[in-house]
Formats: structure tokens, sequence, C-alpha cells
């Protein structure tokens, strides 16, 4: 079993004689700490009479150190100079410090306000645990091994304020706790906390320095302000390596994001699900849509504007570098999107599974929308639709297709996204198209797939849509030929929600109304997986 440390932000004091004599409380009993632990989190009391009996059952001495350094001991329960006992607020400490040379360094630093908080070191004998929520434990020390007692510049065991390194563990300790399965805190939340360790490490070093400037010659000072620089020197370190993992770990679910085999499955929708797939299966657009977290009011989303290829080098030449016009973006913001529906309570109660059916009924009308906006939303209220997108790649259409209008908009999408595009039509002009007669064969196919009969135009399956333009009129937009999981982001604020809803009205008229909404918002990321037709 290894020692532990803990800090009690409490005062030491000095006294005003002429002997070096300091005390202060070690640790109060009772009283649960700030959070502990790194992969085990959790918070910790001293049960009251711990002390005492660990003072009784001593079988070495207590000495009280500087910064648990036993080759600075300042006071000893064996002679003396060292005297703890526990009352009713916790352990106290008295100490007169022997004269030495660090001795009286750190009295000054005592004496003078620099140095304030107390430590102790302890092995624990016996202890339990009880679970807190959240992943958090409650550990109460009932027996334990005092070793020793320092004084400390960084308070770090405290009830009234909390440090980022609050607690230093040689060895963490075993939760007792059955059923427990604890998990490493998340890359972003150890950065947070590490950078405010590393401010905090800022100003221990400024101390130090000062400390030094009171005493120059003090080696003790010395050595102090060394180990204080190493340790922000090694927090920097880790620092540099957990932004590293945290952008790896980025590109990782960015890859992760843009994998077909997800078929464009939204981050937030993974772990809600049955509403989000009841939402995309109202929607082959807004399934396969890349679907990203939008973090803050307004985020940023680069696209691709070509896509250059790898290259072999000669020994000595310049490894090519990828344009993908990054300093080109899109603004996306929350955007909301939703629908209600009132129905009488009489007609709720009368109808089994009405209001099953009633939300089922609004999330698929929230999938149309949201499709609809995919393909052609103008970006003021909505999103920022394929077809209305200038940057979009375009052939010329006229208001009757031909074969090679439509082979030229297949050529349009770059051959490595080729193979994943469907067509997407207006049914008005998905009619003209399915006439066509190339070869004594019509050019629109049909093939079955999972008992239903789909239409293709070269193997590429054909999705007609009520949102797509007709095609009887200039500028309209009748067909896009896509691969929506490579080209299409939506960046979702708040997921799917459906909620019953009774206000005034709904009371005064005896009814319920669900209401299903969204908070989201979309853009083209990559204008090499699409193309549109467009009439001129």
């Amino acid at each position: 079993m290894k020692m532990e440390l803990r800090v009690q932000n409490a005062e030491l004091r000095s006294k005003e004689d002429a002997t070096m004599t300091v005390s202060g409380y070690v640790n109060r009993t009772e009283q649960l700490s700030n959070i502990l632990g790194v992969t085990k989190r959790f918070k910790e009391k001293i049960s009251k009479g711990a002390f005492s009996r660990a003072i009784q059952n001593a079988k070495k001495d207590i000495h009280f150190l500087a910064e648990h350094n036993n080759d600075k001991i300042l006071a000893s329960t064996r002679n003396g100079s060292l005297q703890l006992r526990e009352d009713d607020e916790g352990l106290f400490m008295q100490a007169t410090i022997t004269p030495t040379s660090w001795g009286r360094d750190y009295y000054e630093l005592i004496s003078s306000g620099i140095l304030q908080n107390m430590s102790f070191g302890f092995r624990t004998i016996k202890d339990s645990w009880k679970p807190m929520g959240q992943g958090l434990f409650e550990r109460t020390i009932e027996d334990l091994e005092l070793i020793e007692v320092s004084v400390v510049r960084d308070p770090a065991y405290s009830q009234s304020t909390i440090s980022a390194r609050s607690i230093e563990i040689v060895e963490e300790p075993e939760i007792k706790f059955q059923e427990v399965e604890e998990q490493e805190l998340p890359l972003d939340v150890r950065f947070s906390k590490l950078k405010i360790g590393i401010e905090k490490q800022k100003e221990a070093v400024q101390i130090a320095e000062q400390a030094l400037k009171i005493s120059a010659e003090s080696s003790a000072f010395k050595l102090l302000l060394k180990r204080e620089n190493d340790k922000l020197s090694e927090m920097n370190k880790e620092l540099r390596q957990l932004k590293n993992q945290m952008e790896e770990e980025k590109m990782n679910n960015e890859e992760r994001n843009l994998q077909r085999t997800t078929q464009g499955k939204s981050l937030i929708s993974q772990q809600t699900s049955p509403i989000v797939e009841l939402l995309e299966s109202s929607s082959d657009v807004v399934a396969n849509a890349r679907k990203i977290e939008l973090n803050g009011a307004n985020m940023k989303i680069p696209y691709e504007t070509s896509l250059d290829s790898a290259a072999f080098v000669l020994e000595g030449e310049d490894i090519p570098m990828i344009h993908l016009n990054l300093d080109e973006r899109d603004t996306l913001t929350g955007k909301r999107v939703g629908v209600m529906q009132n129905i009488s309570k009489v007609l709720l109660n009368e109808s089994k599974g009405l209001d099953e059916h009633s939300k089922k009924l609004l999330i698929r009308r929230v999938g149309k929308k949201i499709e609809e906006e995919i393909l052609t939303g103008d970006n003021v209220k909505g999103l920022k639709g394929i077809a209305p997108d200038s940057l979009v790649p375009s052939v010329t259409f006229g208001v009757t297709p031909t074969e090679e209008m439509l082979r030229n908009l297949y050529l349009k999408v770059n051959s490595e996204y080729r193979p994943y595009c469907k067509w997407y039509m207006s049914e008005a002009y998905f009619e003209k198209v399915s006439k066509l007669i190339v070869n004594n064969e019509y050019l629109v196919k049909s093939k079955s797939v999972d008992v239903k009969v789909l239409p293709t135009l070269w193997e590429h399956e054909i999705k007609v849509s009520s949102a797509m333009q007709s095609g009887d009129m200039l500028t309209d937009t009748p067909v896009i030929f896509a691969s929506i999981a490579d080209c299409y982001t939506l960046a979702i604020a708040r997921d799917i929600e459906v909620n019953q809803v009774i206000g005034t009205a709904e009371a005064l008229n005896g009814s319920v109304s669900f209401k299903a909404e969204a908070l989201l918002d979309g853009c083209c990321h990559n204008y090499q997986a699409v193309a549109k037709g467009v009439i001129a």
C-alpha cells in the first residue's frame, strides 16, 4: 500500500515570539474534499477519531517536512518539537521549527504569508465507498497511518477552493464498490483542467522567484524554483500531447463521419435513435447527409473545389500540396424547423395509438422539409440548398431532356464520387426522362431492391422529389446528380424532439398539441461530388 498526499487550504500561522513556532489545522474532519483522482473521480473525508487513533498507534516518529521532502525536516514528534492532536474540528498541529538554514528560510516564508497551507501523507488502513452519481464516488477514510505533515505552497484539498491539481497520489486507490465501471475523463476536459493547472503553476514559479529574491543565496529556494520550473515544463509537454491527441481524435471523427458505411448517421442521433431513425427513414437525402454537431452560434464549414491527386516524387522533390480552397467557408447558424398538430382529447381517448401515430407523422414531415431544404433551400430562413448554390457545377439543360444533357451532367461529377451518386428529379422532369429511348431501349431501367421496384439511369437510382423544380421555365433546376453523403453537411445544434404542448388554447378547447422541432443548418462541403442541370 503506497502513500497518499492531501493538502489543506488552512492558514498556517507563526507566533510572534523569539521561537520559530507555527500552528494550523492539517485537515478538518467530516468535510468533503473537492473532486480528487484522474481516472477514478471521488470526493473524500476523514472520519472523526481517525487521526486520534493514528497518533496513538503511530509506530514511527511523525515529522513536519518542507514540501514532503524527507531531507528538509522542520520539526518532529521525536523530540517534541512537533505536537499533533485531534479536536472537534480536525487534526491540529503546532511546531517549533529547528533553526537550520532551510528551517529559517521556510519560517520566513510562513511568517511572510507566502506559504500558508498544510499537507499530510498517509496510508489507508480502512476506507469505504459509496456512489454519488454521474461517475462520482464518496470515499470515507475510517482508519489511517499518519506518516508526515508538511508545509506546502499549493492548496489542493480544500472545502472552499478548487485546484486543477486536486490530488497527489502515488498510486490511485482502488474503489471497493461492486458493479462500478469508471471511464477516463474526455480529452477536452483534461485539456481544460491542465490549462488551468498551468496558469496556477506559473503563479507557483512566480512565488518561488519572489522567495529567491528575499534570500538570493538560499539553496532551498534555488531548488524550489528549479522544481517549479521543471513541473511547469512537464505540464506544458503534457498539454502539447493532449492537443495532438485531440487533433488526432477530431480527424478520426471526421473520417468516420465521411465513411459511407455509416450512411451519414448523426453523431447525436446515434445516442437517441428511435426518433432520428424514423426521421431518416422518411428521407433518403436526410439519411445520407453528413452530420456534425453545431458548436457555438456560428460555425465555419470549409469546402472543396478541387481534388488533386497524390504523386510519386524523386528524393529531394517536394510532395504536392492539395488545394481545397479552405479560405472560402460557409457560416452555419442554428435554424429552427418544426411542425405542430392539434388533436382533441376525446379523439385521443377513443382512438388507441393515435398520439404515437401523430408523433411519427410529425417526424416524417420534418424529415421531408429538411430534404426539401437540402435540395432547394434559399439560405434565408432555411438551409443553403444544392440547387440555388452558385458554386455547384452546372450543365445547361433544355425543357426537353436529351441523353447528351444527362451524360454531360453525369460526367460533371468527379469519378471518385460518381459510383455513389443518385439522381434527384422533379416528377414532371422524370416523366420526360423516362420516355427517352436510345438504341431502341429506354434509358430509364427498373430494378428490384428489397421487394421495391426502383427506377435507375445508368445503374444509378433515381429519386423523385416534390422539392425539385419542374423544369418548365428558364433557370429551373429540375435534376441533380450527387453523392449526398460526400457533398452535403448538416450541422445539428439540437436534434429533433417531439413534445406534447398543453397551452391556454388547448386547455380551452379540450385538445392536445404535439410539436416536432429541431435546430440545424446545412450547406455543401464538397463540390466535386455534385452537379446540377439548369434550364437555359
